[in-house]
């Protein structure tokens, strides 16, 4: 496996006539063919231009967005799934509760709290017990819904933190979406790693970390039988991948599986909180067939997103990545690896 970059370099002469040369790696996905654009010199525009987070207002926000939190009280005021999908109304598992979706984007769209006891807004709090209660009424969610309706096995099971990771209600939690029809983005990297399988006889995520432990430069380290990987060509800003060999899907997840995912998230959150990226955005991409485990592997993605503040800029929604699919990254995926590995 290549991981080999285009290099350009551009020179840049300022007012004063003073030129300036700048470094420019193109990386491709081997297995995607998706292209991320690095050039160290964009970090200085982002220090410059946007600035980092701001912990005084992202704590008045904890404070004043307790009070009417509805997750806070979903318990009571929550809504409830038909009893023929679940019979008590809403899901338990430790600090976690799930309960249908009030405005629904699929035939089963869910919010799964993950401590309905602790309105915390920074991710250092985010309890690695309490994410993986989550995560296990996630897999349970995605079971129920397959046993109801042998139609409904596509699915999505990410998070949204904070305003700038696209959550509209800030306390910590979960969505997953079941639906009859598939996920583009899961259908796409699924059919290509079949694809890998039966042109190569190898599952290609087998194959990569393979790769990367070799490499050692961008492998993080591993929690349980879950590796953790900066991507080498990111589509989004510190993206993170966690990889379950030898599961597909998420009605597969095992308890195990479920603390191994928390304990990483957990890191990786902080990792973000620490160099001033309050929010971050997560998605599993799950096979909706358990079976596929040959050429698939069940995947957390984590990225961060622009730092929390009163007015923020959606600086990573640009036009590259928002309609050509190609972003431009402030930071190689090797710096916030070894950074990252720190926490290991």
């Amino acid at each position: 496996m290549d991981f080999i970059p285009v290099v350009e370099r551009t020179v840049v002469v300022d007012s004063a006539g003073r030129p300036a040369e700048q470094v420019i790696e193109h990386r491709t996905d081997p297995l995607t063919g998706t292209v991320a654009s690095l050039n160290g010199a964009l970090g200085e525009k982002a220090r410059a231009f946007l600035g980092g987070g701001d912990a005084e207002a992202l704590r008045a926000l904890e404070a004043s967005s307790r009070a009417g939190c509805p997750f806070c009280a979903a318990e009571e005021k929550g809504t409830r799934y038909p009893p023929e999908l679940v019979a008590q109304g809403q899901l338990r598992d430790g600090t976690s509760i799930a309960f249908p979706n009030l405005f629904s984007k699929c035939a089963s769209d869910s919010v799964v709290v993950v401590d309905g006891a602790r309105h915390a807004l920074f991710p250092s709090k985010l309890a690695p017990a309490s994410l993986a209660s989550a995560l296990r009424l996630a897999a349970e969610l995605v079971r129920r819904n397959r046993a109801r309706d042998p139609s409904l096995v596509h699915h999505l099971a990410g998070m949204n933190f904070l305003q700038p990771g696209g959550s509209s209600v800030p306390h910590p939690h979960l969505q997953v979406h079941v639906r009859s029809v598939p996920y583009s983005g899961v259908a796409r990297l699924e059919k290509l790693s079949a694809e890998h399988r039966a042109r190569t006889g190898r599952c290609y995520w087998t194959s990569l970390l393979a790769a990367e432990r070799d490499a050692a430069v961008r492998h993080v380290g591993t929690t349980d039988a879950v590796e953790w990987i900066a991507a080498w060509a990111p589509s989004h800003q510190k993206e993170i991948w966690g990889i379950r060999d030898g599961v597909a899907s998420l009605a597969d997840l095992s308890f195990t599986d479920s603390e191994a995912f928390a304990a990483g998230i957990a890191k990786v959150a902080a990792s973000y909180e620490e160099a001033g990226s309050h929010a971050f955005t997560l998605a599993f991409f799950s096979s909706p067939w358990p079976s596929a485990s040959g050429h698939f592997a069940l995947q957390a993605r984590i990225c961060a997103r622009p730092a929390f503040k009163p007015l923020y800029a959606s600086y990573d929604t640009w036009f590259g990545p928002l309609f050509a699919g190609d972003d431009a990254h402030t930071e190689a995926p090797e710096d916030y690896a070894a950074q990252l590995r720190a926490r290991w």
